[in-house]
């Protein structure tokens, strides 16, 4: 492996605090972090205290966690890692993750008519029940190992605007009216286990809604606008706090719309990755008129989406 010296983006070693100057260990600092507050999250419970400071206890710890969990996507976009490297990261955490969650054998198996095999298996491979937690951490990592290898393919600072708006409409629908609502319906397990999950249950006296879950999608696309935006000198720290802001306050659309099947995290992520870093998206004429033929193109697949439901 190489040196932390030399895994640090150039991007980056201009400015920023000690985790831009040395990512390496700001990923396994907030990735420790991440789990001792989850552990402590998970201690809640046992707390004989009033359920208005438990509930300020819980709201903390979420946050916390949530806060970590973005750290630990923006320190590893900072990193300057090969393809390959990219690739075994992605595999590793992917194996790391059935591992920490084998209840997935379970899911599994069932859906290919022989639970026993899956549940025999799940057994085998449950070894504690902090298990979860290194799962959502592993489930993080995967995320951002494929989404910067997604962020490979484009080329320009500037792109990530397109790419934002595309991968929203795609997340709207999604979330809506495909796959991901397909899912939360017929086999909500699956979305559960795909999802990163606070370490402590909401408490029930709290009078507005917070953010129980991520899911892996989000995570892949903020690692994705990240990636860019760390590669093309753009404002990645700035994004990533922008970020976390945006999700705190997204859940509040829930008292909008109660009923929703889910909250497609996309939108908000990208609101919060172009604001900050608006100054950078710059088109010429013709590059605008491609935008726009390439905006109706969009626009038309969505709606025929849509109405297909």
């Amino acid at each position: 492996m190489s040196t932390e010296s030399e895994m640090t983006s150039p991007a980056t070693t201009a400015s920023g605090g000690w985790s831009a100057h040395q990512p390496v260990r700001a990923v396994v600092a907030y990735g420790a972090a991440y789990l001792l507050v989850s552990v402590g999250g998970r201690g809640l419970a046992g707390l004989r205290l009033p359920l208005p400071w438990l509930a300020a206890l819980a709201v903390l710890v979420m946050i916390a966690t949530l806060a970590l969990s973005l750290l630990v996507v923006l320190s590893i976009s900072r990193l300057r890692l090969s393809a390959g490297a990219e690739v075994a990261w992605l595999f590793g955490m992917v194996a790391l993750f059935l591992i920490a969650r084998p209840d997935l054998f379970v899911v599994a198996a069932r859906l290919l008519g022989n639970p026993g095999r899956g549940r025999h298996l799940a057994d085998l491979l449950t070894i504690s029940a902090g298990q979860p937690l290194v799962g959502n951490l592993a489930l993080i990592l995967w995320a951002v190992f494929l989404g910067r290898i997604v962020s490979r393919v484009i080329r320009e600072g500037k792109l990530l605007l397109p790419v934002a708006v595309v991968a929203s409409i795609a997340d709207i629908v999604t979330v809506f009216w495909g796959v991901v609502a397909h899912m939360t319906e017929k086999a909500p397990e699956v979305v559960h286990a795909f999802s990163a999950q606070a370490p402590v249950v909401p408490p029930p006296v709290l009078p507005l809604p917070v953010l129980s879950s991520v899911g892996i999608g989000d995570f892949l696309f903020l690692a994705v606008f990240l990636s860019v935006a760390a590669r093309y000198s753009m404002q990645a720290s700035k994004a990533m706090w922008a970020t976390l802001v945006v999700m705190l306050v997204a859940p509040l659309a829930f008292l909008i719309w109660p009923q929703a099947p889910g909250l497609p995290g996309v939108p908000f992520i990208s609101l919060a990755v172009l604001g900050v870093n608006r100054q950078h998206f710059t088109f010429s004429r013709d590059e605008k008129r491609a935008l726009a033929f390439a905006g109706v193109l969009v626009a038309a697949i969505t709606a025929w989406a849509i109405l297909r439901h």
